[in-house]
């Protein structure tokens, strides 16, 4: 008798991840999922309630990876960073940023996760020390309406022939335009966020 063969959680989400970037979250079905494997419905509902959860488990995957894009050094700004790997994740897996960033649905909780990280990360910013967690949420909430905007100029195509150099210019100026303008109202100007 052959061994047999066992499916890990993480297996089943792998199968379910990769039939997401190719159709979105509403082509994950557990016959899908199954076939992927190359196995029956059954090792999917020994390790799932059902397809929900796994759903709810592929999008944290991608989250995860869009963080790992965000982590990632293409600069010595980590705060352009943040920026860089958005566009890079938007550029690498459109299907997965319009699911998190576009499209609306129940796992917009994680756009709210994404933003919490990058305040982490924007605390490790030497650019942006000595600003209040106030003033970083509103710098960030300013660029970020600019960068997703980028990104799903990205995803559309709209960007195509743009080299790289030209979006992490237009990023960083951005970038520096807010943050510039932040430092300069706090220090000439005096204006307290409430």
């Amino acid at each position: 008798m052959p061994p047999q063969i066992t499916f890990t959680k993480e297996s089943i989400i792998d199968a379910a991840f990769e039939i997401y970037k190719d159709g979105g979250i509403e082509n994950i079905k557990i016959r899908k999922v199954a076939a992927k494997l190359g196995s029956s419905i059954a090792p999917i509902y020994s390790n799932f309630k059902n397809i929900d959860e796994v759903k709810k488990c592929v999008m944290e995957k991608a989250l995860h990876i869009l963080i790992q894009y965000t982590e990632r050094e293409y600069s010595p700004n980590t705060f352009l960073n943040i920026g860089l790997g958005l566009l890079n994740f938007a550029k690498d897996y459109s299907a997965l940023y319009k699911e998190l960033f576009i499209n609306s649905n129940e796992y917009s909780y994680l756009a709210d996760e994404f933003f919490a990280t990058n305040l982490e990360h924007m605390r490790k910013d030497s650019m942006l020390k000595g600003l209040s967690d106030e003033e970083m949420k509103r710098i960030l909430e300013k660029i970020r309406l600019f960068t997703h905007g980028l990104a799903a100029l990205i995803c559309s195509g709209s960007m195509q022939g743009k080299s790289d150099e030209y979006i992490c210019r237009l990023l960083k100026e951005a970038g520096e335009d807010v943050v510039g303008y932040t430092i300069y109202k706090k220090k000439k100007v005096g204006i307290v966020y409430e």
